[in-house]
């Protein structure tokens, strides 16, 4: 097998809106973002990753423009590359929004530019492991990691209380510390109407929710590493300082690099209910006690790796038409919410805190979408693609949304291989993909979901589908 690898800059300007905790500007660069290609060939096939230090690999279907450009530069065929990114959550804005404070001229100044630049630059580190293909030996290895991350959907008698949920109408979404869990849910009965008398009396609750441990490394000896873990990099949420930064993914990566020589390339796993725990907020320094943790896992991983005998490369996709998620009409959106509002205030006064939590979770999922992005007027099905790449008998696949941990353990079990790596976030994004009982249990995860109920079973089904299709 021959492999290569390239990374090149992508650090957008100073001032452009960050993507990832609400609404901020970035006031400088902490790190740079990179974007990192993969190259592998056996045989005459050839299959490629693409990492990018981003919250997303582009916007819907917007990554065929990065394999576009890729196909232009090298001449490999643009369906043979997995586009994926690390889901850092202080990186840029891909399209300006209103709710951004700065005005909506600049934000169109300072974020086309780079969005258009995007898919050149990523073409151009795919030119850089094009040129440095070397013959390479291909090891696969995997270490469990407990105690670093959480699943933030408690499950409570009347659905889930959400973890970053907070009371205060002021700020709607808590990103706290592990100390902080049992109060913040506390907080929540009693913005649910439960006495406060009653909520203290609550035992404490703790996180118990399933978690996928796998550390899973793929070495490409003294080329690259290819790292996957599912946890959210959200370690730069609030107080932390609004700069650019690649997150703990990134310190991570430039650890391994300083220590292999390789390139280390980031993804994230089934980590949409998965947050890392994180102690008091002090600016960066969490972003690295994470990233250390995790680069000694990928160094103990890579000593413990086994060499990957049959080392055959395949890539395959398979397209799935998903039901999107349909809201009422956009010019009665305001009215239903403000009765609702008001059927939550009388639910609540009167202590009926089962009910006011249900309505809140209507509520939620109701104004997510008119909020925070612009779906609420979409309708029918949408297109996406999920790939899987071979080599040998490890298997690569990818889902273009937030895959909740249930469903990605799910997949894990019903592969038929022990060494499926699930590469989220990557050909495209969608927001959550979820179980049809999480729609029921309500919680953040829920609000932003753009797919129907069922959808979540039906890519499984489809992603098992096209993982067995090989055997």
């Amino acid at each position: 097998m021959k492999a290569g690898a390239g990374k090149v800059r992508i650090t957008p300007p100073v001032g452009i809106p960050i993507l990832g905790h609400l609404f901020r500007v970035s006031e400088g660069v902490h790190d740079d973002l990179w974007a990192k290609v993969l190259l592998f060939e056996e045989g005459g096939e050839v299959g490629g990753l693409v990492a990018l230090d981003l919250a997303w690999p582009m916007p819907e279907g917007d990554y065929v423009k990065i394999r576009d450009a890729i196909q232009d530069a090298t001449g490999i065929p643009g369906q043979n590359f997995m586009v994926s990114c690390t889901h850092c959550h202080s990186g840029p804005a891909f399209k300006p929004h209103p709710g951004f404070p700065i005005p909506l001229k600049r934000q169109r100044e300072l974020i086309e530019p780079w969005v258009e630049e995007l898919p050149h630059k990523v073409a151009k580190a795919a030119e850089l492991a094009a040129s440095d293909m070397r013959e390479v030996e291909v090891r696969f290895g995997r270490v469990p990691i407990t105690g670093l991350t959480y699943n933030r959907r408690k499950r409570i008698p009347e659905g889930v209380a959400s973890l970053i949920n907070v009371s205060a109408k002021e700020s709607r979404y808590y990103y706290g510390d592990a100390s902080e869990i049992p109060e913040s849910i506390r907080q929540q009965y009693v913005h649910w109407g439960m006495p406060r008398q009653m909520a203290e009396e609550l035992p404490p609750s703790i996180p118990d929710g399933p978690i996928d441990p796998d550390l899973t490394v793929i070495c490409f000896d003294g080329v690259a590493i290819l790292v996957n873990f599912a946890c959210h990099a959200v370690a730069t949420a609030p107080p932390v300082p609004n700069l650019i930064s690649a997150g703990f993914p990134g310190y991570m990566a430039e650890l391994v690099e300083q220590a292999t020589g390789a390139v280390c390339l980031f993804t994230t796993g089934a980590s949409g209910d998965i947050r890392p725990y994180r102690s008091k907020p002090r600016g960066f320094e969490e972003v690295e006690r994470i990233g250390l943790a995790l680069a000694a896992g990928v160094m103990k991983a890579r000593e413990g790796a086994l060499p990957i005998e049959d080392r055959k490369v395949k890539v395959a996709s398979e397209f799935v038409e998903v039901p999107l998620r349909e809201y009422p009409p956009k010019d009665e959106v305001s009215r239903i919410l403000k009765e609702m509002e008001e059927e939550f205030e009388r639910a609540r006064s009167q202590g009926r805190y089962k009910d006011a939590k249900r309505l809140l979770d209507r509520m939620n999922a109701l104004d997510y979408p008119i909020r925070y992005f612009d779906w609420i007027d979409q309708r029918g099905t949408v297109r996406i693609e999920l790939q899987a790449i071979w080599i040998g008998d490890v298997v690569l696949l990818s889902i273009p949304n937030e895959v909740n941990v249930g469903l990605g353990l799910e997949l894990k079990e019903r592969a038929g291989t022990d060494k499926l790596v699930l590469v989220t976030l990557a050909n495209g994004f969608y927001m959550y993909l979820l179980k049809r009982e999480e729609y029921e249990e309500g919680g953040y995860e829920e609000a932003a979901c753009r797919f129907a109920p069922g959808s979540g079973e039906m890519v499984v089904e489809a992603a098992v589908r096209l993982v067995g299709g090989r055997r």
